[in-house]
Parts: C-alpha cells; sequence; structure tokens
C-alpha cells in the first residue's frame, strides 16, 4: 500500500457531506466515527478526519498507478469547492505513474477489419497483474507528454479535453523482470484515429500508455453470457480464454465480415456464434434471444452507448441484479456527439 495526504480548508460538515454524496452515487461503502469518514473503493481508500476548522484527507491505494489516478480524481473533484490540494508523499519526480512510456515494436494484419499492435517497454510489467485495460495517449499536435507539477497532480499539455484517450485490451504479455511486450487488437473504421495511427506508425515509435484499469478479474459464475459488437471482440476473447473450464455458456460476436472469424480458446461449455453485420441481427436482439438460466449466472454486454443503455434496462427487467450483468458503452455514435 501507498499513500498521500493533503489539508483540505473546508469545515469537516462540508467536506464530509460533499464525500458521502459521491460515495453513495457511485455505491461505495462509507463508514463513519466521531469526526471522521472511511469510503472505500476497488483500488483505494479515502479517509477523513477533522482538524481544526479545517479536514484531513489520507488517501491509500494497492500502488503508486492507482494512487496518482485517484490523486488526479480527487483533485478535479475539489475544484468544484475552489480547492487545490497540495499532495504531501508519494509525488512521483516527472512521469504519472500510472503512465509508461512504451515503444512500438510492430503493426500487423490479423484479419479484414482487425490490426494487431506489438509494444515493448522497460515498466511494463504491472500490466500483467492489473486490470485489463489501458488507455493510449494522443496529445495535441507538438505538444509534450503529460507530467506531475508541485502539487502531485497530473497536467495534460494543452489541456485534458485535447487529449484523445481510447481504451484497449491486453490481449497477450510477455514478461521479464519489469519489462513487458504487450500485444493488443483494435478493430478499423473509417475515420478512426488509432485506425489511422496503425496505418502510419513505424517500428521503434515512442508512446505513452495510461492504466492498467479495470478490476482485472474474471466472474465465477457457473453460467456466462457474452455479447459483443465489433469493439467488444477483443476483451471477450480474454475473458473467454481465462473462464474455468467448468464454465456454461453462450458467447455471440459481431464483425463485419467472414474473414474476421477466429478460433478462440473457451470452456467446451461455452458456445460460440459469430454474427455477420450485413444478416441483419443486432447485439440487442441477440441479447433477446439469450438462454440466461434463473442463478448461479452472470452476462456481459458491450456496444454502442445507446444499444447498452437499452441492454441495462432490458437485464434489469429480466431480473439480473448489478453483480450479475454489465452493459458496457465501447463507443458512441456521430449523432449523440453532435446532440450532446
Amino acid at each position: 500500500m501507498t499513500t498521500t495526504t493533503t489539508f483540505l480548508p473546508l469545515a469537516p460538515d462540508q467536506a464530509f457531506a460533499g464525500f458521502r454524496k459521491t460515495a453513495v452515487q457511485f455505491e461505495c461503502p462509507v463508514s463513519e466515527g466521531d469526526k471522521t469518514l472511511e469510503i472505500t473503493l476497488e483500488v483505494a481508500r479515502i479517509f477523513l478526519s477533522a482538524e481544526g476548522e479545517g479536514t484531513k484527507l489520507l488517501l491509500e491505494a494497492s500502488n503508486d498507478g492507482n494512487l496518482q489516478m485517484m490523486r488526479d480524481v480527487l483533485s478535479e473533484q475539489l475544484k468544484g469547492y475552489g480547492v487545490i490540494p497540495d499532495w504531501q508523499g508519494a509525488k512521483p519526480a516527472a512521469r504519472p505513474a500510472n503512465q509508461t512510456l512504451v515503444t512500438i515494436d510492430k503493426v500487423d494484419r490479423l484479419s479484414p477489419s482487425y490490426m494487431r499492435v506489438t509494444m515493448s517497454g522497460d515498466q511494463l510489467a504491472r500490466f500483467g497483474t492489473g486490470g485489463f485495460h489501458f488507455r493510449l495517449l494522443f496529445g495535441p499536435e507538438g505538444a509534450g507528454w503529460p507530467f506531475v507539477d508541485e502539487h502531485g497532480v497530473t497536467q495534460w499539455p494543452g489541456g485534458t479535453a485535447a487529449w484523445h484517450k481510447p481504451v484497449y485490451t491486453t490481449r497477450n504479455i510477455e514478461t521479464n523482470g519489469e519489462t513487458a511486450r504487450i500485444e493488443f487488437d483494435v478493430f478499423r473504421h473509417e475515420g478512426g484515429t488509432v485506425t489511422e495511427w496503425c496505418d502510419q506508425v513505424r517500428p521503434g515509435t515512442e508512446m505513452v500508455i495510461m492504466g492498467p484499469g479495470g478490476s482485472g478479474k474474471v466472474n465465477r459464475a457457473g453460467w456466462q453470457g457474452f455479447i459483443g459488437d465489433e469493439t467488444a471482440v477483443p476483451v471477450i476473447k480474454r475473458f473467454l480464454e481465462l473462464l474455468p473450464e467448468d464454465t456454461r455458456g453462450e458467447a455471440v460476436l459481431f464483425v463485419p465480415e467472414r474473414g474476421d472469424i477466429q478460433d478462440l480458446a473457451r470452456p467446451a461449455g461455452v458456445s460460440l456464434r459469430w454474427v455477420m453485420r450485413e444478416d441483419g441481427e443486432t447485439p440487442l436482439q441477440a441479447l433477446d434471444k439469450l438462454p440466461i438460466p434463473d442463478a448461479d449466472r452472470y452476462v456481459f454486454f458491450a456496444a454502442e452507448k445507446v444499444e447498452a443503455l437499452a441492454a441495462r434496462a432490458a437485464l434489469l427487467e429480466r431480473g439480473l441484479d448489478k453483480s450479475e450483468s454489465i452493459a458496457a458503452t465501447y463507443w458512441i455514435a456521430e449523432k449523440e456527439l453532435a446532440e450532446a
């Protein structure tokens, strides 16, 4: 565990109320004592205590990367109170601890619609034990990489809104001490920033990635269903190969053409169905057909935002609670972005 602290010039009652409200919103466990409040997250713990007329905040995380992530998140939220926290202890000297410099080794065409990128780096081994996901960082032209300021907070040249931070899944990782090589797959689509980058990037190019993110855990339910559109194929591939051998279930994956069909490792009791987009079936229709049992079950759905929201409602209507399913947004249609 690693920790950092800061003093908030906020009355304890005000600070406690604000943090309590956010914790309830995100369904995080909260415990309170005499002039103290503790919030437990998956990768960190927030501890508030009264200190004179202000509030002391102690942040504890499982590693330096998660500590940096939480320090940045809390600093952004505290701006709403007019507070710029000065974090003490465990301040990185330059690059944020949750960001890693990598070198692109090669980019291969995996199938008509997918590319496979291989990258390596001296500090990549932690991606083998953390979450499955990471972010590629694309900044404004000519901007330097993000850095940590004197308060211990990540600064983004040009402003954080100017950075494109798409999420990808570690497909395979080979480690040698702290050094590692990672493979990840990219779905090609017209106008995509990463698609264009894959077509232009050359071996030896340096890149910064952020992570790992996500729980890094596979659900242990006896029956599991997976439905994913083209963007979710890489993560479902990873889930399937990590499932316990006695898992039962069904996976339905959507791809643009038959050349994208792959032979995926999975338990013998999990069936796999590939759907061509030209066939007309949608991920929501596939979810409606999914024969979900009454207990010991888990459903993973990932697609465009509108479909993910509809799937979330459909799963709740079929009686699955939040511990039994997830409906994830993997991309947002341009029409929605234009209307936002």
